[in-house]
């Protein structure tokens, strides 16, 4: 009647839920009635699915739908296609079980386990208010169902890009995948390296300090990769259903398939991302190249003289030199030293353990192209020992790696505090194992500073004592040594600068190159 098609004209907003594809040229109906009086042509991929006013021809399945509200519907219940009674309800599966009715574009739920399609719903007897529609959906306590007296009416609507949607999320979904398994399987090689590296090193607490790091950072990388697999998995039935989906002959079977591998992958997406983050906020907290880029240092720079390690490398006195056997000049490694001298430096105060990957064939942007593994060891160490420079409160580091692979990784380990230097004899040609002590640290400390060979510890006088038992790591240490969170928060990352800049501005406090003058340390 006039009367009811203005009350319906009042009840429905205007273009709510209508799709139109981008290739439609023809004027939309805006309202409810305007859509019933004037079916529109669906497109789908370009072309005529079905015509809503063509009894002959097949209809394309609806593909979405909106709530229109709470209202008393007035249509006889003969004119109803109810759902099956033992089907338990909620909105989506009554959706699914009208989206393909003959002339059904409407759907009404009432009483909380009741689901009908109508053509159309004849909405009298009542006001508008979802207040009224409280009673629960038999399939779903968080949803409502309509009343007792009142229903839930939800219009079907027709977009065509059932398909497109799920193609955008596939092509999202392997890029996802692409990338986290690019990420896992270089940040593999730090775990490689260290755990290689942790094996040769004859210094109890330096070993378990580094096995410790490699196995954080293992964990957290199999997790990432298994969700990475799990979400593999997923893109095959994504792959099988877009495959099947026919535009010219859609069923709603086939936009379901389509519709539940698409919401399935998504679950799965929603855990790699979950598991991704905790991995990728772990790696800027270690990040070496993030730590540097906020220091402003120059990683190309680095790389402009190699033929020598830093300066502050292998500080020891002068009775220490002679009671270990070295030459006298333990800077260039003590030539007559018994195989390879490895300096470490220990420490109960420890700032940051930090990570880096070098691709030797292709490096990163703003990365030396290096003619050798000789070239990276020395590179590398002059890199951790510039991050320890630019680094508040850093005193010494170890720089702790390999070339083995086919790239090659280390970590740069920096100490707030020295009290042991732990000199070991392992080593082979691939491997990074140096320590450095700032010249101004061992000045001040070197009376203070043990040095120990094996089992044997040597005071700066150069009296020796046994050491009963390894040292382990200090009591106040992080859980996992060196490879636990830092006792302060690590400088930069990829994540983004410290949440206070370091004191002295960008530059950091000036080098801490060694003091000359009497008691100066042998090198």
């Amino acid at each position: 009647s006039p009367t009811q098609a203005r009350d319906l004209e009042s009840l429905v907003p205007r273009g709510r839920g209508f799709c139109l594809m981008q290739n439609d040229t023809a004027a939309a109906p805006k309202t409810f009635l305007q859509r019933r009086d004037n079916p529109v042509v669906s497109y789908v991929k370009g072309k005529i699915a079905a015509a809503e006013n063509n009894p002959e021809s097949k209809m394309l399945p609806f593909d979405g739908y909106f709530e229109m509200g709470c209202f008393a519907d007035s249509t006889p219940e003969e004119l109803w296609v109810k759902s099956p009674k033992n089907e338990a309800v909620t909105p989506k599966q009554c959706f699914n079980f009208c989206r393909d009715r003959p002339e059904a574009r409407f759907f009404g739920l009432t009483e909380g386990r009741v689901c009908y399609c109508v053509p159309y719903p004849t909405l009298s007897g009542g006001n508008g208010g979802s207040e009224q529609c409280t009673a629960v959906c038999s399939g779903d306590n968080t949803q409502f169902c309509g009343g007792m007296v009142k229903s839930s009416i939800y219009e079907m609507h027709r977009c065509g890009d059932v398909t497109e949607a799920a193609e955008k999320d596939k092509k999202q979904i392997e890029a996802l995948v692409e990338k986290w398994m690019f990420f896992t399987s270089r940040w593999e090689y730090v775990v490689s390296a260290l755990t290689a590296e942790g094996k040769k090193i004859d210094v109890a607490d330096i070993r378990q300090r580094v096995f410790g790091l490699a196995s954080e950072l293992e964990a957290k990388l199999s997790d990432t990769k298994a969700k990475v697999a799990d979400l593999n998995e997923k893109l095959g039935p994504l792959d099988v259903a877009l495959g099947a989906f026919s535009p010219e002959a859609a069923t709603s079977e086939m936009m379901r398939a389509v519709e539940d591998a698409q919401a399935e992958a998504a679950l799965f997406v929603a855990a790699l991302e979950e598991s991704a983050e905790d991995l990728r906020n772990f790696w800027d907290q270690h990040n070496l190249d993030g730590s540097m880029a906020f220091r402003s240092i120059d990683s190309k720079a680095l790389a402009d003289d190699l033929s020598h390690l830093s300066t502050d490398v292998n500080f020891m006195p002068k009775k220490v030199i002679e009671a270990i056997g070295c030459d006298g000049v333990p800077a260039n490694g003590c030539d007559d030293f018994p195989d390879k001298l490895t300096y470490f430096v220990v420490g109960k105060k420890h700032l940051a353990s930090l990570f880096q990957v070098y691709n030797p064939a292709k490096p990163i942007d703003g990365r030396p192209k290096l003619a050798s593994a000789a070239e990276w060891k020395v590179w590398a160490s002059k890199e951790c020992h510039q991050m320890c420079i630019m680094t508040p409160g850093c005193v010494g580091g170890n720089a702790i790696g390999s070339s083995a692979g086919e790239m090659y990784a280390f970590t740069c380990n920096l100490k707030e505090s020295v009290e042991v230097v732990a000199l070991s004899k392992n080593g082979e040609a691939s491997d990074l194992m140096t320590g450095f002590l700032f010249g101004s640290y061992y000045s001040l400390h070197q009376k203070d500073i043990k040095y120990r060979v094996a089992d044997i510890v040597i005071s700066a006088d150069g009296s020796e004592q046994p050491a009963l038992a390894p040292e382990g790591p200090p009591s106040n240490s992080p859980p996992g040594g060196e490879g636990g969170p830092p006792s302060k928060p690590p400088p930069g990352g990829e994540g983004g600068p410290p949440s206070k800049p370091p004191p002295g501005g960008e530059g950091g406090p000036p080098s801490k190159s060694s003091p000359g003058g009497e008691g100066g340390p042998y090198r």
